[in-house]
């Protein structure tokens, strides 16, 4: 059907071109280019074949990973660059699972643009332009509105890929005292909009990393690590410790750790700053 399309502006563009460009050579040739990149866009946007079963289908029987928030960084590592690799894409803020599919949406696929990232307003406006990904939908208009929508069912409902969570944008840096750390860190509270998380909350050196991003499985209520929610865990994490005096005084009461306790708490700070956002810096001394 592309080729037909193609075959058809490129028969009756003489005629057309010339009357729009006043028969000049060079306008016409940049015309016409225009218009057969435009009919290619169109198709590859609006034509994703079937799943293609390079990656088997996930067994209903195993034991899935409850939703999770990813941030914008964490999506971009689930790529598909190599074998190993899943393949994720954001639409309309939920994650799908887009593996199955890793002829397209993997390396030299069609949707290849799209892998690791945000594709609403791409999807949305039939673009294949990087910079339309990871970009903000709030000014598109009814029709792309639409068109968007179509997207989103077409990826939840005829292919079914599975939906891991939510993306969604960390808040800005503020300074937040201990007190505030303890009320909104321990996961009880209710997930912000767009998110499907409570925030968990914890402090390393001073900075609040918020793990609900893909940690809850190890942070979360009923895990060895959820006393360390809504604390600076410093120096817990420094001793290894779940000790509650060592829990309840961290940072920056730290001037009597060891070396070998300093090596380790930096090895979880590298750890943490890795693998999950910072949302709050913490008051050194509460007044």
């Amino acid at each position: 059907m592309a080729d037909a399309a193609a075959e058809a502006i490129t028969k009756d563009a003489p005629s057309l071109l010339q009357w729009l460009t006043g028969g000049s050579t060079t306008s016409t040739v940049a015309l016409l280019l225009c218009v057969l990149f435009g009919a290619y866009a169109a198709y590859i946007i609006t034509n994703e074949p079937e799943r293609d079963g390079t990656h088997a289908p996930v067994n209903e029987e195993d034991d899935e990973e409850p939703p999770r928030d990813f941030t914008p960084k964490q999506l971009r590592e689930f790529d598909g660059k190599d074998e190993d690799t899943p393949l994720y894409v954001a639409v309309k803020g939920d994650v799908f699972d887009v593996s199955e599919a890793r002829s397209f949406y993997g390396p030299g696929g069609g949707y290849a643009l799209f892998a690791g990232r945000d594709a609403s307003k791409c999807l949305a406006t039939m673009s294949l332009e990087e910079v339309d990904l990871d970009q903000p939908i709030d000014g598109l208009n009814h029709g792309e509105r639409e068109h968007l929508d179509e997207w989103h069912f077409k990826f939840k409902e005829l292919k079914g890929y599975p939906i891991l969570g939510r993306l969604a944008t960390p808040p800005s840096t503020k300074v937040i005292s201990r007190a505030e750390l303890l009320e909104r860190g321990t996961g009880t509270c209710a997930p912000s909009p767009g998110r499907c998380c409570a925030e968990h909350l914890i402090g390393v050196r001073g900075n609040v990393y918020d793990v609900g991003y893909g940690g809850v499985g190890f942070y979360g209520a009923g895990c060895s690590y959820h006393l360390f929610c809504g604390k600076d865990a410093s120096r817990a994490l420094a001793k290894m410790s779940f000790k509650p005096e060592d829990v309840d005084r961290g940072w920056p009461d730290l001037g009597d750790l060891d070396e070998k306790e300093v090596k380790i708490l930096d090895d979880w700070e590298k750890l943490f700053a890795r693998k999950y956002p910072v949302v709050a810096r913490l008051r050194e001394a509460d007044e």
